[in-house]
């Protein structure tokens, strides 16, 4: 056998490419991993972003239904109001009718027969009247230790 340089380049050749095909495929396969990694950390990432999504959907959701309680109860409120506003202005005319009846009633003159059926001769006769008021002190009040003392 003899030596064909040709033969020995073209093992070589295919030895260096060789390895140099097993060191690329372990490059790619160290990229693969690293790009495996990342993708895996990025999908844990978009996993927590999710889960705060769905914590703030959920606290979203409950607001909108607390929302919808207190429109519920302000409506209810609001229609409370109306029907005590119509009370309410139904007695206040109620009692400006009053008012203007009894007005008139008190800007008539007293009918004779119940004047005197309630006179009183204390009200009605002038003499009576400033006998009553002898009774009536017209000093100053005494103070509280010297009132048994003055009589």
């Amino acid at each position: 056998m003899s030596f064909n340089p040709w033969v020995a380049a073209g093992g070589g050749l295919v030895v260096v490419l060789s390895l140099w095909f097993a060191d690329h495929s372990l490059q790619i396969k160290d990229q693969a991993v690293q790009d495996n990694v990342a993708l895996a950390e990025q999908n844990a990432a978009l996993v927590k972003h999710s889960n705060r999504l769905a914590f703030a959907l959920a606290d979203q959701a409950a607001v909108r239904d607390a929302l919808s309680e207190m429109n519920t109860r302000l409506n209810q409120t609001q229609s409370t109001l109306s029907v005590q506003t119509g009370q309410i202005n139904r007695s206040l005319a109620e009692l400006k009718r009053s008012d203007e009846q009894i007005t008139a009633y008190l800007a008539s003159p007293v009918p004779g027969a119940l004047g005197l059926r309630y006179a009183r001769t204390e009200t009605t006769d002038p003499v009576e009247y400033r006998a009553g008021a002898a009774g009536v002190r017209a000093d100053l009040v005494p103070t509280a230790g010297s009132a048994g003392s003055d009589r």
